[in-house]
């Protein structure tokens, strides 16, 4: 790599660190005995769209992006919903850190809101740990309704699957039961990053912590997905703003 080019990347670093040293409920205040304490973190346009219908977008520049990797390893698990993992198949690992930190960084143990068990057995989150024995196999989070035989293939396939009970009439897991499974394995700092259900979701029942939101300089229009719904509940309010610029966004 030229020299300058990893200057560049230190510089990128820095900056992630740095800012999230002064991100304020990073720190290492008392959790939350009852539950995980919840970072939700997603990256929307400037008209407030986190994807498309018809195919996947890319929002967040390097330079956030490194911010965001760095936020994974704060934390013990990252949650997404099944739509996530079928429509973008993502990795959930902290990749995008500096050389000296990427090979022992910790990263967070992937979990997935996946009712009736509908994450592909071809998914990332089931084949890196396979060829990456840092990597963790996924938790996958279902209600009491689920295939029996579909679930025998994902635990070959690696997956822990979580039944939760407690749904609603969908067949969705309530969200506080959710979370409760989840600390009684030993997840004090969970991180969500998606899709726009579970990010309308964890607003409607303020069970968010810190939010965190990359604002990308572009414009999705009709075709995209907006990360909170135009009408629902009551939404949390919001203290101790912080704002920062990260390259573009």
């Amino acid at each position: 790599m030229p020299a300058s080019a990893a200057a560049a990347d230190a510089c990128v670093f820095d900056h992630a660190r740095d800012f999230l040293s002064r991100v304020p409920g990073l720190g290492p205040a008392a959790l939350p005995a009852a539950r995980p304490r919840v970072t939700l973190t997603f990256a929307q346009s400037l008209d407030g769209k986190i994807s498309r219908t018809d195919r996947r977008l890319l929002l967040s520049g390097r330079e956030s992006a490194a911010m965001t990797h760095r936020l994974r390893t704060m934390h013990d698990a990252i949650l997404v919903g099944v739509g996530t993992v079928a429509f973008d198949d993502p990795q959930l690992t902290a990749r995008l850190l500096p050389p000296a930190e990427a090979a022992a960084a910790p990263h967070p143990q992937p979990v997935v809101l996946d009712p009736h068990l509908r994450t592909p057995p071809t998914a990332r989150l089931l084949a890196g740990p396979r060829a990456d024995p840092r990597l963790r196999t996924p938790w996958l989070v279902a209600g009491p309704s689920h295939d029996r035989a579909r679930r025998a293939e994902l635990e070959r396939c690696g997956a822990t699957i979580i039944v939760v009970g407690d749904c609603d009439d969908a067949g969705r897991p309530r969200l506080e039961a959710v979370l409760e499974a989840l600390r009684s394995r030993g997840v004090s700092r969970l991180m969500v990053e998606g899709g726009a259900r579970i990010i309308q979701a964890f607003l409607d029942t303020r069970l968010v912590d810190l939010l965190l939101v990359t604002i990308a300089p572009v414009l999705v229009g009709s075709a995209g997905v907006p990360a909170v719904a135009a009408a629902g509940p009551e939404l949390p309010t919001t203290a101790s703003v912080l704002y920062e610029q990260f390259g573009r966004d």
